[in-house]
Formats: structure tokens, C-alpha cells, sequence
């Protein structure tokens, strides 16, 4: 199958929204799961992980690791236009150019920084 540009952000954009759906069921797990009572042992090495640890960790470091980070990405996609992709290629290399002038001052563009 061949797709359109338009069609692939579409795609995105409804990835993003059933990605939410999990966040949203994982944060459900995560907020009817007891914690246990010494976790704070647990987390900081001074105890084993006993599985409920284990499964609250795994949400927790899921949900702000790779899913939020992953929704944001396929959003930010999603919505994307050349027009704004072209401004922030600009302004990148603006910012590139004076990263790499001379720290002394008076020096040329493009030179790279001394360490």
C-alpha cells in the first residue's frame, strides 16, 4: 500500500490517540494497585522488588519513558507543515552559527569554539 503524506499524518494522529487510551489504562492499573508498604525500601535498594514494585515501577517509567515522550513525537508529526519544519531548520542553524563563533569576540561565523 502507498501512502499520501496527508494519510500518513492522519495515521499518526490516530496512533497518538489510542496510545492515549493506554496511558489512560495504565494509569488506572497504576492507581488501583496497593502500594506496598516498605516500597520506598524496595526502590531504593535497600529491600528486593517484590512484584507489585516491580509492576508499579514498570508503569511509572512506561508512562513517562516511552509513552508520553511517544505521543508527543507522533502529534508534533502529525501536525507538522514544511512551512514550520523550514522555520525551525532556520532557527537551528541561526543558534548553530552563533554556538560556533569565536568566544573571543571579533570572531568569523562558522569558526568553531575554542575549549
Amino acid at each position: 500500500m502507498s501512502w499520501t503524506v496527508a494519510e500518513a499524518q492522519r495515521a499518526l494522529g490516530e496512533v497518538a490517540c489510542e496510545l492515549l487510551f493506554l496511558v489512560d489504562l495504565l494509569e488506572a492499573v497504576h492507581r488501583g494497585l496497593p502500594r506496598p508498604a516498605d516500597m520506598a525500601d524496595r526502590e531504593e535498594g535497600r529491600k528486593p522488588y517484590d512484584v507489585a514494585t516491580d509492576v508499579l515501577a514498570t508503569i511509572e517509567c512506561v508512562l513517562e519513558d516511552e509513552l508520553r515522550p511517544a505521543i508527543e513525537s507522533l502529534r508534533k508529526s502529525a501536525q507538522a507543515t514544511d512551512a514550520e519544519l523550514e522555520a525551525d531548520f532556520q532557527e537551528r542553524q541561526r543558534q548553530w552559527r552563533l554556538w560556533n563563533r569565536d568566544p573571543e569576540g571579533g570572531g568569523e561565523p562558522g569558526k568553531a569554539r575554542r575549549k
